[in-house]
């Protein structure tokens, strides 16, 4: 009886937490579901509406010129030309005006998204700049490796540079097993422990590198940090997979994801997976990480 009334509660905390995350998504992504919307009103309205008679004062007082070729056509023409124009024209409108200068992930919420909602953003609605403050780890380092806004703003006072910073230390573990195979461990805000690593993965031949050993909870932009992997990675002969186990801030992220794994930068390293950790006391990662290239 006990353990089913905790079966119970376990399930409605559960829904709880599912419908949150569905009213923080719309909460944090209004306009692009508005705009989502318009768009499809836009094509499909025109198909099932006799555009004719609703503009017939129009078109009696209007002939077909340069300044108006395009909404004439659609007018007098109506059905699927007139959704394709209207839909373009509208479309045109989102991305050049309305969401010109717009920034995703503004509100402070935790913006736990799939890449397709992002790609669907960045490509489609042409959202230029998001920001990557509450953003999983593993998408931030998706999105900025695969290049998918232009920029990702972020407050330099939110993440001071330290001034005389130490040097980072750099640990390596199994360097004798010769795999194709390799772990990261980027151990910046919280400090990251062998036990925390799935048991799969803790044999393989890790690369630690740490910017205070745990020391400071402190969110910090840190160029050794940086520097320190950019140097470990180039360091690395050609593997098939490199495992990414990291608690760096976003700032940090970014610059370690476009300075060290962008294309162009890491000819060394076919896939990257990257793990994400979870939420719980323990802090472990998940076993499974989420593929990134």
């Amino acid at each position: 009886m006990c353990k089913r009334w905790e079966w119970n509660i376990h399930q409605i905390i559960s829904k709880e937490q599912k419908v949150k995350k569905v009213f923080d998504f719309i909460k944090c992504n209004t306009l692009q579901i508005m705009e989502t919307i318009a768009l499809i009103i836009a094509f499909v309205v025109p198909n099932f509406i006799n555009i004719q008679e609703v503009f017939k004062g129009y078109l009696a007082e209007n002939v077909l010129a340069p300044d108006n070729f395009f909404y004439y056509l659609a007018i007098s023409h109506g059905g699927l030309l007139a959704s394709i124009i209207f839909s373009i024209a509208l479309w045109i409108l989102i991305t050049r005006k309305i969401n010109k200068d717009y920034v995703m992930n503004k509100i402070r919420l935790y913006h736990d998204y799939s890449y397709g909602w992002y790609w669907f953003c960045a490509k489609i609605l042409g959202i230029k700049q998001c920001s990557l403050v509450l953003v999983p780890i593993f998408m931030q380092f998706k999105l900025v490796i695969r290049g998918t806004f232009d920029v990702y703003p972020l407050n330099m006072n939110e993440f001071p540079p330290i001034d005389n910073e130490a040097d980072c230390k750099v640990t390596k573990m199994n360097t004798k097993l010769k795999t194709d195979e390799i772990n990261l461990i980027l151990e910046d805000t919280y400090s990251i422990q062998v036990e925390q690593i799935p048991k799969e993965k803790r044999d393989l031949s890790t690369i630690k590198i740490s910017r205070n050993n745990g020391i400071s909870r402190g969110r910090h932009f840190s160029q050794k940090f940086i520097e320190s992997t950019i140097d470990e990675i180039r360091k690395i002969k050609h593997i098939s997979m490199l495992n990414i186990f990291s608690t760096t801030n976003p700032m940090n992220t970014e610059h370690i994801a476009k300075r060290v794994f962008t294309l162009d930068t890491r000819g060394n390293i076919d896939h990257i997976y990257v793990f994400q950790q979870s939420s719980d006391k323990k802090r472990n990662f998940e076993n499974k990480g989420h593929k990134i290239l």
